[in-house]
């Protein structure tokens, strides 16, 4: 997890990516002497990140006065997790726009808590961030209880735990909530079942 040191905005070092702006001038690899500045994008398809990255970087040209006809070397993108400090002191942040990022650190996607009377190192537990735990686990006692034969599924409704550093798409953030997962077995090579896409034919067809 990185730290924007001017908006308080989180976000994960291993989701944003950075790469050195230089120009073409020559057939040498981009060195430190040539390099303008740093562009940093988040994590998306190639052609999304070369767009975003591009228009960054004419914005550093225009600030270094950089000729109108420039041409840029290739983008080399790195995550965040591969950077040195001295990279960090002029890597901008994808919130200010300035290098306010913190260094990485390990950040806890999972709540920690203590079993027992006694707070210990032996008695430090975590809670669960999926309910889908439990089908894997206990996957072979439903095939001997309930006598399946895959291909089958089994569905588990629970509460989940998740310290997520950002809300993603929703207004609000919960750390707390209800979870149901489904999980489908079926033999490996039969990923194609034919049973299914035939009833799925025929289901379509009397829908229409």
């Amino acid at each position: 997890m990185v730290d924007c040191k001017e908006t308080k905005l989180r976000f994960r070092a291993d989701q944003l990516y950075y790469s050195p702006v230089s120009l073409k001038q020559t057939g040498i690899d981009a060195s430190d002497n040539n390099i303008l500045g740093y562009v940093c994008v988040h994590e998306a398809s190639d052609e999304a990140m070369i767009k975003e990255a591009t228009q960054l970087a004419r914005k550093i040209l225009k600030e270094k006065d950089a000729p109108k006809n420039a041409v840029l070397e290739p983008f080399v993108f790195k995550d965040l997790t591969e950077a040195t400090e001295d990279e960090f002191l002029f890597i901008p942040s994808p919130a200010s726009g300035k290098p306010t990022l913190t260094l990485p650190r390990d950040f806890n996607l999972m709540f920690q808590t203590n079993v027992g009377a006694m707070t210990d190192g032996s008695s430090v537990a975590y809670l669960r961030p999926e309910t889908a735990q439990g089908i894997f686990i206990n996957f072979k006692n439903v095939c001997t209880t309930s006598r399946m034969k895959v291909p089958f599924g089994i569905a588990q409704i629970g509460k989940a735990f998740r310290n997520e550093i950002t809300p993603r798409n929703f207004i609000f953030r919960s750390r707390e909530f209800e979870q149901m997962e489904v999980e489908y077995f079926i033999p490996p090579g039969e990923e194609d079942w034919p049973i299914f896409h035939k009833q799925w034919i025929e289901d379509s067809y009397e829908f229409l």
